[in-house]
Order: C-alpha cells, then structure tokens, then sequence
C-alpha cells in the first residue's frame, strides 16, 4: 500500500472520529442543560462540566482550522474534571492531597508551556538594513 493512500486513509477516519466525538459532546451538551431544565436549579458541577464539553468542543473546532490539537486544552480538561472530582466525589485524606497535588502539576505544565511559547516566539533586537 502506498504512503499517501494510507495517509489519506487514516486522516479521513481522524477527522470522522473527531465529527463523532463533537457529536457527543453536544449530545452531552443537551443532556446537561434539560437537567438544569428539570431540576430547576443550577449547580456549580453543571457548570464545571459545560465548561469540560466547552473545552473539548474548541480543541475539535481547532483540529479542523489547523489540523492540530494544542497541548493545553487536555491540561485544562484534566484540571477542570480533577477539580469537579475533589468538589463533589466523596474524597478523603491522603487521596484529596494526592488530587490536588495533580492539579498544581497540570498548572505548572500549562505555565511551562507559556514561557515556552514566549521563548521560542522571541525575535533578537531588529538590525538596520545595510545598502
């Protein structure tokens, strides 16, 4: 099999996949708001996780502009859904520390790829053009 058949092959199952998962995450989406609906009230989990399925609906919408998926998206989806986890599961001593101790590493990550990102974007100072 030639490499561009199977590139082309596997770009187009990757892109189905995503058109899949953004599906679901409007499904999810839904979901969430008809139980706001039905309940009447609304609770700071059904935000935390409208926020999660607002995160991976960029992440998609990106994959289809660029064709690439940023790294921090998945670091803010983990910190958010780690920090939904501690506030409404029932955790306890060390797990809690454990969690939480995550969160603050995903957040040094994301402000380790920021300094990056001003590292490698950074221009030495302009020099006169010679004539």
């Amino acid at each position: 099999m030639n490499n561009s058949l199977f590139f082309n092959l596997t770009s187009a199952v990757e892109k189905v996949l995503h058109l899949i998962i953004f599906g679901m995450v409007l499904f999810l989406c839904w979901y969430e708001i008809s139980d706001v609906v039905s309940s009447g009230t609304i609770q700071v989990q059904n935000v935390l996780m409208l926020f999660i399925y607002l995160e991976i609906m960029q992440m998609v919408n990106i994959f289809f502009s660029t064709g690439k998926i940023p790294v921090r998206y998945p670091l803010y989806i983990g910190m958010f859904a780690l920090a939904r986890h501690i506030s409404f599961e029932d955790v306890q001593g060390a797990d809690s520390l454990y969690l939480a101790a995550s969160i603050a590493l995903l957040a040094l990550a994301l402000v380790a790829l920021a300094y990056r990102d001003k590292l490698v974007n950074k221009k030495g100072p302009e020099l006169p053009e010679v004539e």
